[in-house]
């Protein structure tokens, strides 16, 4: 088998590299005030001096060729960066304004909240609206996620719903330093522009819209949802069918997603390239018998693309499922138009080409990258692990199979796993023999529910088999889960070993597939990645970690690494390493006295906290005061004028939501 060979050869796959790479050191070391239009200005130059080249003795200069195509795309990817981040960046105001949008999302309850995408149109200062001016509104034309407090007394807000609301609208504040997440850098890629709260009585419906396509789509999937409650579905049972059917993970838990997640089985809850096979590998069963007549075999892929596209739609039109249906779409119908089969890593690596010119920031996609690399991992690994073994009883093959699958994919799978989250589900293999089968008649008994549901046997019976298979695949998820060992944690790696773990990958598929020669340089390259690996390990290992002390969420942690440790006190006094801390989020302190005044190194105010510095100056002596970032701006205006008035060292949270300091 030299599949490798072939793809690294396909001009898609070598342009989609260089297109990934123009995206990723734009976003990396490029800021976002450097304009899309400069790097567009090469890459047109650069493209039509590859066109040139393409009419004048191309076979004689195919070198330069391929060297002008490559940069073209490198500088196309980082046009594209630049130009999604210019339509996302956005200076909004420190004051809170008045602004008219549109609710883009079904809202979904937040605790005492609720939240929902909306889509910012116009902006105007309330002032100006008070005094009478007749000043023009600002067009902002961007989506951000605002929070809202539910007004008993107005009608709950729907999605498509135009609203009027009054608040203040900034960049959400990062916790890369407690978490080692930056959630604001998350929502830019998602294109949301900022985050924003309205207060009971701060906003109101102004009228109704015609839905857009993915609205409508929406709308869809809760209507299913509620069908199902309505069948009395509820609990764990409803969120995992909801989940795997329509891609609706509001009313998954903690508890459940953490079972999945210790299993190895998380993916089944996120609608991905493993339901669309399952989906589509029904449908070509069902209309198997259409391969009798004339034209059947283009019948029934059509009706196949159809159906999965159709699928993408009452789920909600949601980027990891439109991305499997391209998948596969690409792949039915190329074998449809080509005379001998066409590869799968062609229309895989044709999806991903399609899917980065429309949205750059898919790269950054967690789940685009274990997607892509499951799939990939998949096509070069599967066929090695299957023919391992060739079982002659039927049952004996099919778990095989399925092992196989497992293996392969894990395989791809198995660096981003430990490079983002550090964790590795020792019993996936068990996990994915139960899972596979049930996944399918999940998928299976909630097709054949919505078609029959006018039935009532039929429908019924279809419901009894969704509510059993899905009863069945939690209980075999919660018990796998309370195995010995079934999850191993802290294994995370860094950058230049993910790099390194995917280049020993492509040598042990090169060496297994024979697709490259065991000559002594390719033997020498792989042991080299080996020993290289292996002394970052070490270096990883024996080196000293640091410890810092965080301060975020109204909390006091410890970190070494990647490691979190919540700090617990009765009264929110602290000794850490010798610091002394105090963390203010009540009236607690309010009325006491004291005849001495303890020494605190840090004090730190969050919401929640009754009085002002001086009256705790009577207690404490402060040494720095941190200012969180659930402050209100009024109260926090007026605790930095009471620092500076006192000389006393500050540090404000508001704008990066977590601070860290060197223990």
């Amino acid at each position: 088998m030299k599949r490798l060979i072939p793809l690294l050869d396909y001009p898609i796959f070598r342009l989609t590299v260089f297109l990934a790479a123009g995206i990723f050191f734009t976003d990396r070391f490029l800021s976002a005030s450097v304009a899309w239009i400069y790097p567009a200005s090469v890459f047109l130059f650069t493209a039509t001096i590859t066109f040139f080249l393409t009419r004048t003795s191309p076979f004689n200069r195919r070198h330069l060729f391929g060297c002008m195509a490559s940069i073209s795309f490198f500088l196309l990817g980082a046009t594209l960066t630049q130009y999604q981040k210019g339509k996302v960046i956005f200076n909004w105001s420190p004051e809170p304004q008045l602004y008219w949008g549109l609710v883009e999302d079904i809202p979904q309850s937040r605790g005492k909240t609720m939240q929902a995408k909306v889509s910012v149109s116009y902006m105007r200062n309330p002032k100006d609206t008070l005094s009478g001016k007749n000043y023009r509104k600002e067009w902002i034309g961007r989506d951000i996620l605002l929070s809202w407090i539910p007004d008993s007394l107005s009608e709950p807000l729907q999605c498509g719903d135009s609203i009027c609301f009054h608040a203040k609208i900034g960049r959400p504040a990062s916790t890369e330093e407690l978490n080692g997440f930056d959630y604001g850098e998350y929502l830019l890629r998602k294109g949301i522009s900022g985050t924003g709260i309205v207060f009971a009585g701060n906003g109101f419906r102004t009228g109704e819209n015609d839905l857009s396509l993915r609205q409508y789509a929406l709308t869809i999937q809760q209507k299913i949802v509620n069908l199902y409650r309505s069948q009395g579905l509820e609990g764990d049972v409803l969120a995992v069918a909801s989940a795997l059917t329509v891609g609706d993970r509001s009313d998954i838990t903690p508890t459940l997603e953490a079972a999945y997640s210790a299993t190895g089985a998380s993916h089944v809850l996120s609608l991905s390239g493993l339901h669309i096979g399952i989906l589509a590998g029904i449908l070509f069963v069902l209309f198997r018998p259409l391969h009798r007549i004339r034209h059947g075999r283009l019948i029934t892929s059509c009706l196949v693309v159809i159906i999965l596209w159709g699928f993408a739609f009452i789920s909600g039109l949601s980027s990891p499922v439109i991305r499997s249906v391209i998948m596969f779409s690409l792949y039915i119908v190329s074998t449809l138009v080509s005379k001998d089969r066409f590869r799968g890593e062609y229309s895989v690596t044709l999806a991903a080409f399609l899917m980065l010119l429309y949205n750059p920031s898919y790269l950054f996609d967690i789940s685009f990258q274990l997607s892509f690399t499951a799939v990939y991992s998949i096509l070069l690994f599967y066929p090695l692990f299957s023919r391992l073994w060739q079982p002659k009883w039927r049952l004996l093959k099919y778990g095989w199979n399925i092992m196989a699958l497992s293996f392969a994919a894990q395989t791809g799978t198995f660096p981003l796993i430990l490079s983002y989250f550090g964790v590795f589900p020792t019993y996936f293999l068990l996990a994915n023999l139960v899972v596979t089968p049930l996944s399918a008649c999940i998928l299976g008994s909630a097709l054949a529910s919505m078609i029959l549901f006018p039935v009532p046997l039929l429908g019924d019976g279809c419901i009894m088999l969704l509510k059993a298979s899905t009863d069945a695949l939690n209980k075999s998820m919660y018990a796998i889960q309370q195995l010995y060992g079934s999850q191993l944690t802290s294994l995370y790696i860094s950058g230049l070993q993910l790099t390194l773990l995917f280049i020993l990958l492509g040598y042990l598929y090169a060496f297994w597939s024979k697709a490259t020669p065991k000559t002594a340089r390719s033997i020498v390259s792989a042991l080299l990645a080996v020993n290289i690996f292996m002394a970052t390990c070490w270096y990883e290992r024996l080196k000293p970690s640091p410890c810092y002390l965080c301060f975020g969420r109204s909390e006091v942690y410890t970190r070494r690494g990647r490691t979190l440790l919540l700090q617990q006190s009765d009264h929110g006094l602290y000794k850490i390493n010798g610091l002394h801390i105090g963390v203010m989020k009540s009236g607690y302190w309010r009325d006491k006295e004291s005849p001495t005044r303890l020494s605190l190194d840090y004090v730190y105010i969050c919401r929640g906290f009754k009085g002002n510095l001086k009256s705790l100056g009577q207690l404490f002596e402060i040494k720095e005061i941190i200012l969180d970032s659930s402050l209100s701006d009024t109260y926090r205006e007026a605790l930095v004028r009471e620092c500076q008035l006192l000389k006393i060292s500050y540090t404000d949270m508001s704008d990066k939501g977590s601070y860290a300091i060197l223990l």
